[in-house]
């Protein structure tokens, strides 16, 4: 008999659900009460346009706060199945790379306290790999690399299987940190991090023009900045991105490392949206890096994969594909 089944993929910056056939999307955030912490005004996008609230981000830096990210769950789960309560609800939970045992039983319990009855956890990269099109089943050996916020996930695959799985603390927002210290450093300006995240994405363009806070008054003006001076602030933290991933490949059997000459590695992940950054990878690891088209989604495009391949599966059977 076919369970009632939803995919949940965590990250620190987004969350995003999947049913069979509906996706949805949200910001991994809430906003509190001021005077009441224990009050939950809002959760995800909505949460951006509330003033006099305390923003949250319970899933930053791993799970922080079980309570408020099985409420922004729930919340969540109960929008996109259009439902009252998750009565008789299972949930596939994507997990990152190489996460400790301790982390895998805090998101478990996230899931458990959000109500959902059944809950099993899913490798995150093997889902972005499905989401992908990436054949885990081929003879030779393919590399995924999911750049996220915080963090960086690496899976070589092969054979139907894992040949390498690897997370590396560091992810898209190393980039961003530095263009925020290219501002202050060049110009004694202050930009929001959102504001680095966005200009990231837009360097295509030659001349960006951006809003900016001096340092000594904080009033708000806008400068025109080059592209090229922002993308050459950004270098360390790619080459750093670059430097682990070169490590994780020595690592690899040598034939497996040959195969990633002709097979070269897919990018998904937020972080993989930012302008230049696979063509600055591939120059800097000598293999070819394509992003995937849907980078920022692969990973719940698995998930709900699986779940369209489950029909008439238990949960169990639906989790060992």
């Amino acid at each position: 008999m076919f369970e009632n089944v939803i995919a949940a993929d965590m990250g620190s910056a987004n969350t995003r659900l999947a049913t069979r056939r509906e996706t949805a999307c949200e910001e991994t955030r809430a906003a509190l009460d001021m005077d009441d912490h224990r009050c939950v005004l809002a959760v995800g996008s909505a949460s951006r346009r509330l003033l006099n609230a305390a923003e949250v981000y319970p899933v930053r830096g791993g799970v922080s706060d079980i309570t408020l990210a099985a409420i922004m769950l729930r919340r969540f789960a109960l929008s996109l199945t259009k439902r009252k309560t998750l009565a008789g609800m299972s949930l596939l939970l994507a997990v990152p790379a190489d996460e400790n045992p301790l982390k895998k039983q805090a998101l478990a319990e996230v899931a458990r306290e959000a109500g959902f009855r059944r809950v099993r956890l899913v490798k995150g990269l093997l889902a972005g790999a499905e989401g992908a099109g990436v054949d885990v089943n081929a003879d030779r050996a393919s590399l995924l690399v999911d750049i996220g916020r915080e963090t960086t996930g690496i899976l070589a695959c092969a054979n139907g299987g894992a040949v390498l799985e690897r997370s590396i603390p560091v992810g898209s927002h190393a980039v961003d940190k530095r263009i925020m210290a290219w501002f202050a450093e060049e110009h004694g300006e202050l930009i929001a991090s959102q504001t680095a995240e966005q200009l990231k994405k837009r360097l295509a363009s030659p001349v960006l023009r951006v809003s900016v806070r001096t340092s000594r008054t904080g009033v708000p003006v806008f400068r025109e900045v080059a592209s090229a001076a922002l993308m050459d602030a950004a270098m360390p933290a790619v080459r750093r991105i670059a430097a682990e991933i070169a490590f994780a490949i020595e690592s690899l059997p040598p034939e497996c490392a040959a195969d990633l000459v002709d097979s070269g590695a897919v990018l998904i992940g937020g972080g993989a949206k930012q302008f230049g950054l696979a063509e600055s990878l591939e120059k800097l690891l000598g293999i070819s890096v394509r992003p995937a088209p849907n980078a920022d989604s692969a990973v719940i495009t698995g998930l709900q994969s699986f779940i369209r391949k489950s029909s008439g599966l238990s949960l169990e059977a639906l989790a060992a594909v």
